[in-house]
């Protein structure tokens, strides 16, 4: 059985974006939404202006997805998720850290700001970086 609900022009733009962006179809990429949420620990989403609230990050690397939680107050990164889990200082230590881990072999030196992506928008983490 299906049920329907109501959302604005804005929001239905957002859901069909990020299904286009996923692959799915917009009912998919709500339920991903919900079930990514109600994990233990998952990230709220942040406020427009970061508002104090982490903001749920990953990266990819060596095809491994890396899960975790930038501090904009702080400017600190936790990765809660994949290899280096643990609390760092920057963005670029939790970076290193990773490929340090993934792969020992390269030089860890990483822009952290570049490495992660924000996981509600797609967008580079650089975009929350203030001067």
């Amino acid at each position: 059985m299906s049920k329907n609900i109501a959302v604005d022009d804005a929001t239905f733009d957002q859901i069909t974006l990020l299904a286009r962006a996923w692959e799915v179809s917009p009912g998919d990429a709500v339920r991903r939404l919900i079930e990514h949420f109600q994990r233990p620990g998952a990230a709220a989403p942040a406020a427009a202006g970061g508002g104090g609230q982490r903001v749920a990050v990953h990266a990819l690397y060596g095809g491994v997805r890396i899960e975790g939680e930038y501090d904009p107050a702080t400017r600190t990164l936790t990765v809660t998720e994949g290899p280096a889990i643990g609390h760092y200082r920057s963005p670029s230590g939790a970076a290193s850290a990773v490929l340090q881990a993934l792969n020992p072999k390269v030089k860890p030196n990483r822009n952290g700001w570049s490495f992660w992506t924000i996981t509600e928008n797609g967008r580079l983490l650089q975009t929350l970086r203030h001067p």
